[in-house]
């Protein structure tokens, strides 16, 4: 079961004002081309209150949540046209949920921010009508609050939170703050102890802590430490928790970034790349 908090104040109390969510919710209709993103970005900018400020929105079908947008890059992002949000990545991830016999259909989220990859495992599963395991993996603090904030709004019960961070080897952590992305903040290795600091495991210690056996697919996102905590899988973690797909970030620049390599070595191989990311499946 998830650690399910509530939202407090409860969730609608930062909604738009009527016209506004109208306007926002126009942005749904929009199409997949420059002109559709170029006007919700507008759209985006005449909706949104100051950096700080929160606006509560449902963002995909029965799936509602808190958004920063001035904090963090992925909030400001699905705030307005939510369906360019990482849209090829969300549906090789949805398809796999659909055509998989698992059950229940086991996703791990790594790096799970404030929950956006993992509440869209949540509308997938609940349209197709599968029962569904989620691990999201969030060392932050306040990034993880937000993200226990929202699976409460969406009454998400069947993602599991763990309050450590992913690595090839167990240690400890602190956070590094980007400043004005939460989405770019990043681990550093640390003695920190308390409330200073948190666990760093290996992604085998992490699923046996929390009862995870298999997983079927995989989002990893984790600013700079992605190749370490997935060498670490390929060297401790048993093959039943190497997903079938998997969702890394490559970064901009090379086709096969030495992550991407990493993965090839192990058995995947790239049915997609976009801006970010590498689509990886194994066969």
């Amino acid at each position: 079961m998830a650690d399910i908090h509530e939202m407090e104040p409860p969730f609608g109390t930062y909604r738009l004002s009527a016209p506004m969510e109208r306007l926002r919710g126009a942005t749904a209709h929009l199409p997949a081309n420059r002109a559709g993103r170029a006007l919700s970005s507008l759209i985006r900018r005449i909706v949104s209150r100051g950096p700080e400020d929160p606006i509560d929105a449902e963002i995909f079908p029965g799936i509602r949540a808190r958004l920063r947008p001035g904090t963090n890059r992925c909030e400001k992002r699905v705030l307005t046209g939510a369906q360019f949000y990482d849209h090829r990545e969300r549906a090789a991830l949805a398809a796999a949920l659909r055509e998989s016999d698992s059950e229940p259909f086991v996703f791990a989220d790594l790096g799970a921010n404030v929950g956006l990859y993992s509440l869209w495992m949540v509308a997938s599963a609940r349209t197709a009508g599968r029962k569904l395991q989620v691990l999201a993996v969030e060392p932050d603090p306040v990034t993880r609050a937000r993200l226990l904030a929202n699976l409460a709004a969406s009454g998400a019960d069947n993602v599991t939170v763990a309050p450590v961070a992913v690595g090839a080897e167990a240690g400890r952590g602190t956070i590094v703050e980007h400043g004005n992305n939460r989405g770019e903040n990043q681990v550093a290795a640390s003695d920190a102890a308390g409330d200073g600091g948190f666990e760093i495991l290996p992604l085998d210690r992490i699923c046996d802590r929390y009862g995870v056996s298999r997983i079927d697919a995989m989002k990893v996102d984790l600013e700079g430490h992605d190749e370490a905590a997935l060498r670490g899988m390929f060297e401790t973690a048993p093959e039943s928790l190497w997903p079938r797909t998997l969702i890394v970030e490559a970064g901009k620049g090379e086709d096969s970034p030495p992550v991407v390599r990493l993965c090839a070595a192990n058995g995947y191989t790239t049915v997609g790349r976009t801006r970010l990311n590498a689509i990886m499946q194994r066969h």
